[in-house]
């Protein structure tokens, strides 16, 4: 049995998670566990805080993110890395479009959160969190900004 009834769910969402209830949340993060912030970046965050089955004993594994010091393709990176890891949901403050394409190809729902990891755990159970289903962020967006140098 999942750990996210569906009948806490409203609308299309409940629809497209009946039958396959959640069983195990990556959340983007820049330490890892229950107490850090959920990372703004998905593609760039330096660990991703694995929760699973939190309506008995919650398990927490903390993975680094392959991603977080890509010089490119750090979403896809990091996307690869949750669904190995066999995530059922990701939550983070943003996703880019590769990231989002793999994620949802790999039937992998995403969420938006900001603050405490533990709270955003809180938020999805209770059916609270906003899912994203198309990119919140541009392209590229979690590279740093290039000086413009010697010319």
């Amino acid at each position: 049995m999942g750990w996210l009834p569906s009948s806490t769910l409203s609308g299309s969402e409940s629809k497209s998670l009946r039958g396959n209830e959640l069983m195990k949340a990556a959340v983007s993060t820049s330490k890892g566990g229950l107490q850090d912030d959920v990372f703004h970046a998905f593609g760039r965050c330096p660990t991703f805080t694995l929760i699973s089955a939190p309506e008995k004993q919650p398990e927490v594994i903390i993975i680094q993110n392959p991603g977080a010091g890509a010089g490119g393709g750090a979403g896809i990176a990091a996307a690869r890395a949750v669904v190995e890891a066999g995530a059922d949901a990701v939550i983070t403050g943003s996703c880019g479009p590769n990231a989002l394409a793999v994620l949802l190809a790999s039937e992998i729902k995403v969420y938006v959160a900001s603050g405490n990891v533990g709270a955003a755990i809180k938020g999805l159970l209770e059916g609270k969190l906003a899912s994203i289903e198309r990119p919140r962020a541009p392209p590229k967006s979690g590279l740093a900004p290039r000086g413009l140098g010697r010319r």
